[in-house]
């Protein structure tokens, strides 16, 4: 029949549907993020994951059928993941109120858009592997497996250990109460009980950044909220409810204002090189991870350095 439509080659959709579905897989990790779930938040995960794969790898064979309405349809329907930003937020910020640590605003913000910006790289990563699959088989398969390679290289992201280096420190007192973390004052302890446990179990570990950007993350409030809820989450920490003496602390040191940070936690596993594995793993947050700051007092210590 002279009428009939040409046959579809369904071959190209299922390597890009495989290469896109197969990525969503892989970059579904809870982590320290403790999201999602076990086991309803991973079985959504993966269904939005096969439908941002369906979707990447249907747009090149409906166009190649003229298909333009289905086109359309699998356009619009991308648009609906917008809403899982929303969601995970809604979702950790319930979660906040029931964490000993908490992640912070900032923390969670970063969760969420890496599980939108996850979907969406699923969908392009079928998107791509559909047209060169179009072109060739075999040069489709290399390429599914590359756009799967460059795309975790993508969604990594640039972490703490990269830009500050991270020490254990002994904890100590200045008169009598201010508990430091090296030069760092993080606070007065006026409880004798509680400045025993620190003095005894606690641990503190100093951060010192490497350059300008690695400070300028360590002035962000919400990074030092993300490294004291993961230092916790590493380690655990000795406290409960209406205790704020024992909880985690990550402050700057002030007032001299040098660009170095100091942690104190009790922790309940004294593991020193779990702890700083953890914090070195911390992600650059999203609202810190391209500012530089130029520390002018820094800057005269050194000279003053070096003049003496």
């Amino acid at each position: 029949m002279s009428g009939a439509s040409a046959p579809v080659n369904w071959t190209p959709m299922i390597i890009a549907f495989l290469a896109g579905f197969i990525s969503r897989l892989l970059y579904l990790r809870s982590g320290r993020s403790h999201n999602p779930g076990y086991p309803s938040g991973y079985m959504i995960q993966i269904a939005l994951g096969v439908i941002a794969a369906m979707i990447g790898s249907s747009v090149i064979v409906s166009l190649i059928g003229k298909e333009f309405t289905a086109a359309t349809f699998l356009t619009l329907a991308a648009t609906q993941f917008f809403n899982v930003r929303s969601n995970e937020r809604k979702t950790l910020e319930q979660e906040e109120s029931l964490i000993l640590v908490g992640r912070g605003a900032g923390y969670i913000e970063g969760i969420s858009i890496t599980y939108e910006a996850r979907n969406f790289l699923a969908m392009l990563i079928a998107l791509a592997t559909s047209i060169v699959a179009e072109l060739n088989l075999w040069v489709g398969i290399a390429g599914g497996i590359a756009f799967i390679i460059f795309g975790e290289m993508y969604m990594s992201g640039p972490r703490l250990g990269q830009l500050v280096d991270v020490e254990i420190t002994e904890l100590r007192y200045e008169k009598g109460t201010l508990l430091y973390v090296g030069p760092v004052m993080l606070m007065e302890v006026g409880l004798a009980d509680s400045r025993e446990r620190y003095r005894k179990e606690g641990v503190g570990v100093l951060l010192k950044p490497r350059d300008a950007r690695g400070e300028a993350v360590l002035w962000n409030v919400a990074q030092r909220q993300a490294i004291a809820h993961l230092a916790a989450a590493a380690v655990g920490v000795q406290k409960d409810v209406g205790y704020p003496e024992q909880g985690v602390i990550c402050r700057m040191n002030m007032p001299a204002g040098l660009g170095q940070a100091g942690l104190a936690i009790i922790p309940v596993e004294r593991d020193t090189e779990k702890l700083v594995r953890a914090i070195r793993n911390v992600p650059v947050l999203e609202s810190s991870k391209w500012s530089r700051v130029r520390n002018t007092k820094k800057q005269q210590k050194r000279k003053g350095e070096a003049h003496g």
